[in-house]
């Protein structure tokens, strides 16, 4: 029996409209400028067809009695999910032949999941919490599988398995809420966020290529902030024009004076502190760092001058000695 006032094919339809607003404003928060057309073409017609899926099963299923709300909430569910696991698929390098049968699995999972929790009347903020669970755990799961197929490479699965647009999405507005809601009186804290959208600002106008140098230069929390903010349509309207003219001024006194780096020289004051570093001491400064300076860090014979810039070294190799000296220094404390 159909379920009354449950008009799965207009909700669907709903649905499928609003991913495609999403995908068509540029700067929004939900999704990455990355996506191609194609992607973004077979991410729309992915939902509908998923909505229109689990909607048509909700309204004729036996076993278990829901209402119009509680059928709406379940194509919702399923209709965001595959919104935000489509697009951590795509940016995990994940084909779109392979993309389809792993969303399939996690749209099979909220459907039976959330019908059994409705039916127990769990509340609806454990219901959600829930089913982000049950996704995230079968997104994990089918990825494992592909790669035991030798379908995905580990580093193709590592990515796909980090890759969450719900979390950049979250960051994202939680940047341009820390960005747009300074106060007058400026906290230290807020001083940082003003300096990271200043150099987002000033790295958006460098070719990419000298953008990306001096990006890589920062820690790799702050390159993702700069990234969101670089990302961010009408970012120089969103603040005070003469805040970031001030906060640029620091920059530039903090910058050192251009001159020529001895890579040579700089390598070997690198690999002669490490070798001199106890290796407990070297893991746990390297434990937070990206792959590279990773490697960078616990690897003597990394080939440095392929991966980084002589001022992206300079810069790595100055920070890891004020690492290690301040590391045995509070070991001397105790």
């Amino acid at each position: 029996m159909a379920i009354e006032g449950f008009d799965y094919k207009g909700f669907a339809a709903n649905l499928t409209k609003q991913a495609m607003e999403i995908l068509s404003q540029e700067g929004n928060n939900a999704f990455p400028t990355s996506l191609s057309a194609a992607d973004k073409k077979i991410l729309v017609e992915t939902v509908n067809r998923f909505c229109l899926m689990a909607g048509e099963a909700l309204n004729n299923e036996q076993n278990i009695k829901l209402n119009a709300s509680q059928a709406s909430l379940i194509t919702q569910f399923i209709g965001e999910w595959t919104f935000h696991k489509s697009i951590d698929l795509i940016n995990g390098g994940v084909s779109a032949e392979h993309r389809g049968p792993i969303l399939q699995a996690i749209a099979g999972n909220i459907y039976s999941t959330a019908q059994l929790a409705m039916v127990k009347k769990l509340p609806d903020e454990a219901l959600v919490s829930l089913i982000e669970e049950k996704v995230n755990s079968v997104y994990k799961e089918e990825l494992d599988k592909l790669l035991k197929r030798g379908v995905l490479s580990p580093e193709q699965a590592d990515k796909a398995k980090k890759s969450s647009n719900l979390d950049d999405m979250a960051q994202k507005t939680q940047d341009e809420n820390a960005l747009t809601q300074i106060p007058e009186k400026v906290s230290e804290n807020d001083k940082k966020v003003l300096k990271l959208a200043a150099i987002a600002i000033v790295l958006k106008r460098l070719p990419e290529e000298k953008a990306n140098i001096i990006l890589n230069s920062f820690a790799e929390n702050d390159i993702q902030h700069i990234i969101n903010y670089m990302k961010m349509s009408n970012l120089e309207d969103k603040i005070d024009h003469s805040l970031i003219i001030n906060v640029l001024k620091e920059i530039k006194q903090l910058l050192p004076p251009s001159e020529a780096i001895n890579v040579p020289k700089l390598l070997k004051r690198h690999h002669n502190i490490i070798r001199m570093t106890k290796p407990q001491l070297l893991s746990k400064i390297a434990f937070n760092e990206r792959e590279t300076v990773k490697n960078f860090i616990l690897d003597i014979d990394f080939p440095a001058e392929e991966v980084f810039s002589p001022h992206v070294m300079k810069s790595l190799v100055t920070s890891i000695e004020e690492k290690i000296h301040d590391n045995k220094k509070e070991i001397r404390k105790h």
